[in-house]
């Protein structure tokens, strides 16, 4: 996201996959401390059976917007 300008005070959504919603507690806290003390973005949580990179157990995509650069 620097490189184009951008902050997590940019971010607008949040698509997370996990392989285990029983891990959805943490990964809140983690979330919660990268907005700290902004609205959190609107956000879609699911859970998968695997993800592309074998071991992993959470993906997340992200959405900002910033201003055109002119």
């Amino acid at each position: 996201m620097a490189a184009h300008g951008a902050t997590f005070a940019d971010v607008v959504h949040l698509r997370t996959f996990m392989t285990n919603l029983d891990d959805l507690p943490a990964y809140g806290v983690s979330r919660r401390g990268l907005f700290d003390g902004t609205p959190p973005p609107a956000s879609t949580t699911v859970e998968v059976s695997r993800l592309f990179l074998p071991g992993a157990v959470l993906e997340v995509e992200v959405t900002a917007v910033v201003a055109e650069r002119g």
